[in-house]
């Protein structure tokens, strides 16, 4: 006997019903394609002081630790273990990997053969990697996608197209040198790149498209927050977009999904940013149009497979969360996880063979799913050329999440000193590059091998330090060691070289002047950013500039966009020339200053000035700005256009005292309220109590302390919201009688996010509600959604007052709550309904709870969030009702269950059990579907704990089979789908079909 697999059952049942289990089949997954799983290891190390090798790095002992053993600690990643990985999934079509392999990490392998290391360990080290990359996919290309890359890993959204480019063909060469290419026999250079650091801007395209790559990898996250209506939150430790970066269309609220089992802070746009899209680079004098593919990375779950790979992802638990969505044959989801394949988890040897062996394995019995190289992905499924989206500046999570302004690699100044390593080694570098430049224009590099190894011309010899003055490492490790002189000491090299060049032809240069890019403070005028109030609407521009000339004039030009719209569709915003949707150019002149280094700090040979401009007086519009800056020759340069939305710091609906983070606050998740008393009734008040509730006060919550900061002199909160709330309403009182209700107005600000209730609060009983107990016409109804409770019980019509106990063990008894006639086993909550007056609500309940009744002959009903209230979500609760008298002392009228004693008390026993495990419902998301399908056939015909419904043992006998299928299939489509209306459980045409294929599975199993 052999034991039955998945595709035996839906065989067997098309054999036995074929049109009914085609119905059947369409529940279990939506998709009309496969989930897209892709991988980019990214392999780095810089050259740890510029213009030596590691050997001689190591000899001079400026690092406390050996640079050598820093790379014999990574054998396995630089030589065979990711070639190990790919071969042990041959037999999968597309699967493959793209790895990024820094030039400065070959030239330090290289040296480390060379030097015999380790009787000889890195001897023919580019072998494993030659020989991946000689494996093609079922499409013709290279399982080992050895993707372009800047050669000292740059960071290129703060870098010139000029540069950027060198870094490109630098490493183009290497790759060339190490593996050969396509012409030659080799390795075939790629269609595609790895940004260093997933660090993208527009502004890179050119370079991009100049060396004929086709599609860059992005993260996701920037991809989303560009969107219209991104729920952005600062859990995500990023503060809000700039409305000017939010030009993609909006996309279905349901579609933003919030990912669990894994660390996701922030909702993922699914299927938008699973799918590669166009985004273009307008030229700001031509208005000519360059585009490329980008393609997303998943923000948390690549930094999860980052951990350890399968196993620390939970590929199908994580995945099937936004499975439902992928419903276009065309477009299918792809979710690439990228992340240093070197380091941690993701450069562990368990990650390259039994982790990824495992994915692997899955893979192989999955049809949900198919793991892809990025190349084959593009060419099955092409981006349609009208699919162009914009993606916000940023880099990836593991940069401290990876901001717009760069910050890891532009840290803010010492506020007592001016000082900041990383803004003084740019302008450092700002003024290396131009003179490396001039020499060039005069003198052109013309060997790309002489740059590489430091030889040749002196414009050669200049354009190799540059380039290692630019690894983005030396900023990442600033404040360490060395490092934050690491710039300094490559562009003092690289000048020492150029200037050979210049002293030589001095006063014939037409190079014209370098400018960093330029930058805002505030990022966000007249917006959010961390502060307890809104940033000024006035902001400054500044940048760094520097000429071999001298500069004449630096200036800011800005000009005020018509409607405040910056559509995909137009370019009149991104040229100088502009259009009818744009004002004249207005100039700032730029005043310059300098900041004088520590003394502990290399002093450069050259250091550009700081220049700034302010742009004063806009509110509420959208304004594009660029620098000009004019040399002593009267050589030109022009920045790149960038655009910023101009709020209003008057714009706060909480005017001066009360602020929340984040602005707009996001249904269902926490916001944080500060309220300052200054001024107001509340002034020196001991304590100050948070009373609020949503949508004009429909639903209230309880009031709670607030904390004070004695610094900033304001009461502060963290509280959770409901997820269904479009309006958050704010008091605040005393906790004796004085309240601040903002003189009668109170405070109301806008959410975003809401989701349809899945329980509607209106008097009438929900068709999702269970009848658990009745007694004498008193029914007792009770339904779960997620972690909300919803109880109901008829209404008693007036002159009696009713009330229904939740508990999670009844306690002893307890005198009657509101002073009724008798005792009460020890309740934990109640939900109340004086009919004299109409009165309802709940008592003893911490966060979210809902009540309402209708008119006699409705209910009583409410909701209530166990989890806030509980800390956890219980596996029961007890419930009964109770009807007494309405006048104080009321004697008890009626009880549901029915009395078992007599007495006029509500004993322990009287209550009665309400599970919330649903059956068959084995993940806990109150719904029986795919999700519990898959834990079964995720562990089909596999031994595991015994009664573990996460590994689909539904009827604990610690195997997963026919039984635990039977189970789930028998309550398909029970309880309410998350964030879907709750309807009563009637099986569809497919379940019923599936319960064909068991009793037909059932039937047949003693002869298969």
């Amino acid at each position: 006997m052999r034991y039955l697999g998945l595709w035996d059952v839906v065989r067997l049942g098309l054999f036995a019903c074929q049109g009914a289990v085609l119905l059947s089949v369409a529940p279990l997954s939506q998709a009309q394609e496969p989930i897209n799983v892709g991988f980019l290891w990214h392999m780095h190390q810089p050259q740890y002081r510029p213009g030596e090798t590691i050997t001689q790095t190591d000899a001079s002992g400026v690092f406390s630790f050996s640079v050598t053993d820093v790379h014999n600690q990574r054998l396995g990643p630089y030589t065979d273990w990711p070639k190990d990985a790919i071969q042990s999934g041959l037999a999968l079509s597309h699967l493959g990997a793209q790895v990024s392999f820094s030039g400065s990490l070959i030239q330090n392998l290289n040296t480390l053969e060379a030097a015999g290391v380790n009787g000889g360990q890195w001897t023919n080290w580019e072998s494993s990697y030659q020989t991946a990359a000689g494996w093609d996919t079922a499409l013709g290309n290279p399982r080992m996608d050895l993707v372009n890359f800047g050669f000292n890993h740059p960071l290129m959204p703060l870098l010139d197209t000029r540069d950027i480019t060198m870094q490109i063909k630098l490493q183009k060469r290497m790759h060339e040198l190490t593996w050969g290419t396509g012409a030659s026999g080799g390795v075939p250079f790629s269609k595609g790149i790895f940004p260093p650091e997933t660090a993208f801007s527009s502004r890179i395209i050119p370079a991009l498209v100049a060396e004929g790559i086709e599609w860059s990898i992005v993260d996701s996250i920037h991809l989303e927050r560009a969107t219209q209506g991104y729920p952005h939150t600062n859990a995500s430790n990023l503060f809000a977009p700039n409305k000017a970066d939010q030009i993609n269309p909006a996309i279905p609220a349901n579609q933003w999904v919030q990912l669990n089992n894994l660390w996701a802070p922030s909702r993922v746009a699914a299927p938008f940013a699973y799918r590669p899209h166009n985004v273009q680079h307008v030229d700001p004098a031509t208005g000519a149009v360059s585009k490329i593919v980008a393609v997303p990375a998943a923000r948390y779950e690549g930094n999860e497979d980052g951990r350890g790979g399968f196993g620390a992802l939970q590929y199908e638990q994580v995945m099937s969360q936004y499975q439902q969505f992928n419903t276009d044959p065309d477009h299918p989801m792809f979710v690439l996880l990228h992340h240093d394949g070197d380091n941690f988890g993701g450069g562990s040897d368990s990650y390259y063979h039994s982790n990824f062996q495992n994915m692997v394995n899955w893979a192989q019995g999955n049809n949900d799913y198919d793991v892809t190289t990025i190349q084959d992905y593009l060419e099955r499924y092409p981006v349609a050329a009208n699919d162009v989206v914009h993606i916000e500046n940023g880099s990836w999570a593991g940069a401290d999440n990876g901001d717009p302004e760069f910050k890891k690699w532009l840290g803010d100044p010492d506020p007592n000193t001016g000082w900041s390593p990383d803004r003084n080694s740019w302008a450092v570098l700002t003024a290396a590059k131009n003179r490396v430049f001039t020499a060039d224009d005069i003198a052109p590099a013309t060997n790309l091998d002489n740059i590489i190894n430091a030889t040749g011309t002196p414009t050669e010899r200049a354009w190799r330090f540059l380039m290692a003055a630019e690894s983005s490492d030396y900023w990442y490790w600033d404040g360490t060691e060395v490092w934050d002189s690491n710039v300094t000491l490559g562009s003092n090299l690289a000048v020492a070289q150029a200037d050979q060049v210049i002293n030589a032809y001095f006063g014939q240069e037409t190079t014209p002047p370098s400018v960093f890019v330029p930058q805002r403070e505030s990022y966000n005028p007249g917006g959010d950013e961390w502060g307890p109030g809104v940033e000024p609407s006035d902001f400054e521009v500044w940048t760094y500039a520097y000429d071999v000339s001298g500069l004449t004039d630096v200036v800011l030009k800005y000009r005020v966009d018509a409607d405040g719209e910056n559509p995909l569709s137009s370019i009149e915003n991104e040229t100088y020339a502009g259009g009818a949707e744009v004002g004249n150019w207005i100039s700032v002149p730029m005043s310059s200053s300098d900041v004088a280094p520590p003394g502990n700090i290399l002093s450069p040979t050259y250091r550009a000035e700081r220049f700034g401009g302010v742009i004063t007086g806009l509110e509420d519009v959208l304004v594009d700005y660029y620098v000009e800056a004019v040399d002593g020759l009267g050589n030109i340069a022009k920045t790149d256009i960038q655009h910023v939305f101009v709020g209003s710091s008057a714009t706060n609906p909480g005017g001066d005292a009360v602020m929340i983070g984040p602005d707009p606050a996001i249904a269902g998740e926490s916001v944080t309220v500060t309220y300052d008393p200054a001024g107001g009734p509340l002034n020196g008040t001991a304590q100050v109590f948070l009373h609020y509730g949503f949508d004009g006060w429909t639903t209230v919550m309880q009031d709670l302390a607030m904390g004070w900061d004695a610094v900033e002199e304001t009461w502060s909160l963290t509280v959770p919201t409901i997820s269904t709330a479009s309006q958050l309403d704010i008091v605040f009182n005393d906790g004796e009688g004085v309240w601040d209700n903002n003189n009668g107005a109170d405070w109301h600000f806008d959410m975003t996010g809401a989701e349809p209730p899945v329980f509607v609060m209106d008097g009438a009983l929900d068709a999702g509600a269970e009848q658990i107990a009745t007694d004498s016409g008193q029914a007792l109804y009770a339904a779960m959604d997620g972690d909300v409770l919803y109880v109901a019980t008829d209404d008693a019509g007036e002159g009696e007052d009713v009330f229904i106990y939740l508990a999670l063990s009844p306690g002893a008894l307890t005198n009657a709550n509101w002073d009724k006639a008798g005792d009460v086993a020890q309740w934990d909550a109640y939900l109340a309904d004086e009919n004299d007056n109409d009165y309802e609500g709940w008592f003893d309940v911490t966060g979210f709870a809902e009540a309402a009744t209708g008119s006699n002959g409705g209910v009583l009903e409410g909701i209530i969030d166990l989890v806030q209230r509980f800390g956890s979500l219980p596996d029961e609760v007890y419930l009964a009702v109770g009807r007494y008298q309405s006048a104080d002392g009321g004697s008890l009228t009626g009880q549901t269950p029915g009395a078992v004693l007599a007495n006029g008390d509500i004993e322990a026993i009287e209550y009665v059990l309400f599970s919330l495990l649903l059956e068959g419902d084995l993940d806990g998301d109150g719904f029986v579907g795919i999700d519990d399908l898959n834990l079964i056939l995720s562990n089909w015909n596999q031994n595991v704990t015994a009664g573990d419904l996460s590994a689909g043992d539904f009827d604990g006998d610690g195997f997963v089979g026919i039984g635990d299928l039977g189970g789930v299939l028998g309550n398909w489509n029970a309880g309410s789908p998350p964030g879907v209306q709750a309807t009563n459980a009637i099986p569809e045409p497919g379940a019923l079909a599936i319960w064909g294929v068991l009793g037909l599975l059932l039937r047949r199993r003693g002869t298969v």
